[in-house]
């Protein structure tokens, strides 16, 4: 498991900061058998770790550039760090990998891996849909709202943690790859989390995967930091194997491969067919309410997620909604 490094000095730390919760490590499961980046389900130790009770806020981030520890985010739409009114308690958004690390590292401590942050918002062995629990996200996060809110808004889920399913996807310190195992190499780092802009309860679900360049940013992706405590081994039942942690009499299921399927099912997840677009009219008023100006709802559906963005691009549309192998636009009339 490929992490940050952390600051020097901050091994030796034998109790958590404040503004951190102490997370308990533990064994939990990993991922599904239905979703090809989740894909194989698995088991996985987690040693006990120190993380931010809530994300990154604005007035934290700038005091770092002010510092000049920290780089001044990036400016776009959006972007809390460059709002006109007052936003220094919301999370700061518009940083990409490289700034959120270099951040974590200047207050000596690391982005997480995408297992503790994973284990961190479902409650490890409790294995949460949502960091709070079952039910479903709104009046429970920063959910299908026009923009972020106050971190802590809500409240905690697991381990005491805010916004952890909400507010702002979050960068971690995981190279993307297909699981069981973290990559120690890679071009993508993979994110958590969902955003204030989601508009459906799946896209706040703990163990939804999702990644970027390190290099791209965007107004719904911010971070939060982990710490490293002194003299913590693994988990009871576990053994070490470097500086990772292995389950006795337990063999990790093989990595997806090419034309993997689901259990059950008679076709490949990856389609080669070209996409096939059609008219969806039980989601215009969606559209209309959601996407001004593109009030025409149309389904796309098979080929590459790239092809399918390439489509409703070139129509001038924008993504309604998205799943495996389908996406639902918005589209001028």
């Amino acid at each position: 498991m490929l992490l940050s490094a952390a600051a020097p000095g901050a091994r030796d730390r034998v109790a958590c900061p404040g503004g951190m919760k102490k997370i308990e490590g533990g064994v939990f499961w990993v991922g599904t058998d239905y979703d090809m980046d989740e894909a194989p389900r698995h088991q996985w130790a987690v040693k006990s770790f120190c993380m931010d009770e809530t994300e990154v806020t604005v007035a934290a981030y700038q005091a770092c550039v002010q510092e000049g520890k920290c780089e001044a985010t990036h400016k776009q739409g959006g972007c809390t760090a460059h709002a006109k009114q007052d936003l220094s308690k919301h999370p700061v958004n518009c940083v990409d990998w490289n700034q959120a690390d270099a951040a974590c590292k200047a207050w000596g401590k690391r982005l997480p891996g995408e297992h503790e942050w994973e284990f961190a918002a479902c409650g490890g062995p409790e294995r949460r849909r949502f960091s709070w629990g079952a039910d479903d996200p709104e009046g429970r996060s920063c959910y299908n709202k026009p923009s972020t809110c106050p971190v802590g808004s809500y409240a905690a889920g697991a381990f005491g943690l805010h916004d952890m399913s909400g507010n702002l996807w979050e960068w971690t310190g995981s190279w993307f790859g297909s699981y069981p195992d973290e990559p120690e190499t890679g071009s993508l780092k993979v994110y958590r989390g969902g955003s204030y802009s989601r508009r459906y309860p799946r896209w706040m679900r703990t163990g939804l995967r999702n990644r970027f360049k390190p290099g791209e940013f965007g107004a719904h992706l911010g971070f939060r930091c982990a710490a490293d405590l002194a003299g913590i081994g693994c988990p009871e039942g576990t053994v070490a194997n470097g500086s990772a942690c292995d389950i006795p009499g337990v063999k990790k299921p093989a990595p997806r491969g090419p034309g993997w399927t689901p259990p059950g099912t008679a076709s490949a997840v990856v389609d080669t067919a070209p996409p096939v677009v059609s008219r969806d009219p039980r989601f215009d008023a969606d559209c209309e309410k959601y996407k001004p100006g593109r009030p025409v709802c149309y389904s796309v559906k098979g080929g590459q997620f790239a092809e399918r963005q390439k489509i409703g691009g070139g129509r001038g549309c924008v993504n309604r909604d998205v799943g495996i192998g389908y996406n639902s636009i918005c589209c001028p009339q």
